[in-house]
């Protein structure tokens, strides 16, 4: 007999599912409560600092200078990143001064900004856009007006300029001068406020003393008086015409007030208008009130109020407007 002999071949497929987990790691970046702009400068030479102690992180450096207030004679403080271990990288000053150079990454703070006496006030409210006032402008961003609750860090410096500024002596410049002021720590008073002006001659536009960015939040910057020469002449076809009535003076001459804006057509086309700018004339080398005409071919140049001041060439930067 045959015998048939069946054999059976099983295939077991295995598979592996691989599950692979990624960690993703944030890295947080600590901001203090009360932060400064600019980095108070930590030398252990000066007569503001306090003391120094390596910390674990800049939480812990903030909060060393923060606990046991009023005893705590703390008010600013620096942290450095990136230090060995046992290397101080915190350092307390009782006021702060601009580090000029800082490279490692250092950040600086207020125990609170809370503490009145150790920031200056703004220097006034917001104010009003004008064409006729300068406005102090600052370090590091810092805008020095507000309302209540505005803070300044000490040794934050702020600055006004405009043309029409001039020494108290009568000195002539050549160039624009700046005016500044900075927020400074009183250690009589124990206060902070805004320093005398320096230089400490300047008159604004108006010929008010300038002494300080709180005393003078605004300076004026108008115009002196355009005094042009003779008075100004009727002719057919032109038509100038002021939002102030026009003055001569004793000697025949026509004045124009900073506060006064013309305009002049010829046969009903726009020739010029005439105001004040931040100081400066828009009309510039106006000297006779017969050129103010359009029938004397002259022409008029204007100064461009956006072009930096450059002492080359008189302190104008001018462009001709138009020549009939």
């Amino acid at each position: 007999p045959s015998t048939t002999t069946t054999t059976t071949t099983t295939t077991t497929t295995t598979t592996t599912t691989t599950t692979t987990s990624t960690t993703s790691t944030t890295s947080v970046v600590w901001t203090f409560d009360c932060g400064s702009n600019f980095v108070c400068d930590p030398s252990v030479e000066t007569d503001i600092y306090i003391q120094m102690a390596h910390m674990a992180d800049e939480a812990q450096c903030e909060q060393f200078c923060q606990v046991g207030h009023p005893t705590n004679p703390c008010k600013f403080f620096t942290w450095v990143p990136d230090t060995e271990a046992h290397v101080p990288n915190c350092f307390q000053m009782s006021e702060c001064v601009e580090m000029s150079n800082p490279i490692h990454g250092e950040k600086s703070g207020a125990w609170s900004c809370e503490d009145e006496s150790i920031f200056c006030g703004p220097i006034s409210e917001p104010p009003q856009p004008s064409y006729k006032e300068a406005l102090w402008t600052c370090d590091h961003g810092v805008h020095p007006y507000g309302g209540p609750g505005t803070i300044v860090f000490q040794d934050t410096e702020c600055r006004t300029s405009c043309p029409s500024f001039e020494y108290q002596s009568g000195i002539l410049q050549r160039s624009e001068i700046v005016v500044s002021s900075t927020c400074k720590y009183n250690r009589s008073a124990e206060v902070s406020e805004w320093s005398s002006a320096v230089p400490g001659n300047v008159l604004d536009g108006h010929g008010t003393l300038i002494e300080s960015a709180s005393a003078n939040p605004v300076p004026s910057c108008g115009c002196p008086d355009l005094v042009l020469k003779g008075s100004i002449e009727e002719e057919e076809g032109k038509v100038f015409s002021c939002n102030n009535q026009l003055t001569v003076n004793d000697g025949g001459d026509t004045v124009i007030t900073d506060d006064t804006e013309c305009v002049l057509l010829c046969t009903g086309s726009h020739m010029f208008d005439l105001y004040c700018l931040m100081g400066s004339w828009s009309e510039f080398g106006l000297e006779d009130a017969a050129e103010i005409s359009c029938y004397s071919h002259t022409t008029t140049t204007t100064r461009d109020p956006t072009a930096p001041t450059d002492p080359t060439d008189g302190g104008t930067a001018a462009v001709t407007l138009s020549t009939f």
